[in-house]
């Protein structure tokens, strides 16, 4: 983590104070970041760097252009579906005759097995 020389300046401040105040506390603290120095912080706790949210971003301009493209796509199928229904009129549906009502056959005694008779 870089600090300016501003921010150095105000924890160093700070850390004097800490020292003149209360000495013990400043000796279990500096005790603690030694002993806690090789250890990493957890993910949720890291500052992403730089290069990190420059990553992040790209990545999430992808995803935003994909969508963008993917509703620019069947919102073009749909406008093409609706202009070849409108261009097509009664030919996108041709009109069907109904068909011809024949009776059923009859069985070889002359009667007609639907009728129940």
């Amino acid at each position: 983590m870089s600090l300016n020389h501003r921010q150095l300046h105000r924890l160093h401040r700070i850390e004097s104070g800490l020292l003149r105040s209360d000495p013990q506390l400043a000796a279990m603290l500096a005790m603690f970041g030694r002993l806690t120095a090789s250890q990493q912080l957890p993910t949720w706790e890291q500052l992403a760097t730089r290069p990190d949210r420059i990553r992040q971003a790209a990545a999430l301009i992808v995803t935003a252009i994909t969508v963008l493209a993917t509703a620019i796509a069947h919102l073009l199928v749909a406008v093409r579906g609706l202009v070849s229904v409108v261009v097509m009129g009664d030919r996108a549906r041709p009109a069907t005759q109904p068909a011809p009502a024949s009776p059923p056959p009859d069985d070889r005694q002359g009667r007609n097995p639907a009728q129940g008779s």
